[in-house]
């Protein structure tokens, strides 16, 4: 009686090795392994492989975590204001933070990078539509309304000044959602 042999392994592996690739398509951007040495010891960093990035790619990532950062600042701002967190006393630096990143900006749209189709980002209009200008005039004025109201208080952790000062953290935040309801696209 014949017995049929069973599929060796090494077939088994490259079949799984096949399906897998094809399954799993090829990356946006290739990866580099680059080794990062530190105080705790060395290991290994991957990373976007920077010849793959071009630059309107850089500056549109630029952007994404500049933004990310300012809202972290907002976030922690309100976390304290809202909700009560017990670090009044860093009201003033974070508040002058959020200033700071509301100034720059400008920076972050000085070149016209829109999101491509079908990805989250900024929507073109945001470079083409004149009144983007005043979203961004008005953001910063919040920011500074915010800045000045924390460093005119005389008490950080008093209720009523954190109750007027949460009023002008929402007032940054309705820039912020009104600017991304219409030139951003999720």
């Amino acid at each position: 009686m014949n017995q049929m042999q069973p599929i060796h392994h090494p077939l088994r592996t490259t079949l799984f090795a096949i399906l897998l690739l094809a399954a799993a398509g090829s990356p946006a951007t290739a990866e580099v392994t680059v080794p990062m040495p530190g105080p705790w010891g060395d290991y290994d960093e991957t990373l976007d492989d920077p010849a793959e990035v071009d630059a309107t790619e850089a500056f549109q990532r630029f952007r994404q975590q500049s933004m990310q950062g300012t809202s972290a600042v907002y976030r922690s701002l309100e976390q304290i204001l809202r909700y009560n967190a017990p670090f009044a006393e860093r009201l003033p630096k974070l508040a002058d933070e959020l200033a700071s990143r509301a100034e720059e900006i400008e920076t972050w749209f000085a070149q016209e990078t829109p999101a491509r189709d079908g990805e989250d980002g900024a929507l073109p209009g945001a470079w083409q539509d004149p009144e983007f200008s005043e979203y961004k005039a008005a953001f910063r004025k919040a920011t500074a309304e915010l800045q000045r109201k924390v460093d005119a208080a005389d008490d950080l952790e008093d209720e009523e000044f954190q109750l007027r000062a949460t009023e002008v953290l929402n007032g940054v935040r309705h820039h912020c959602l009104a600017c991304h309801d219409n030139y951003r696209r999720r």
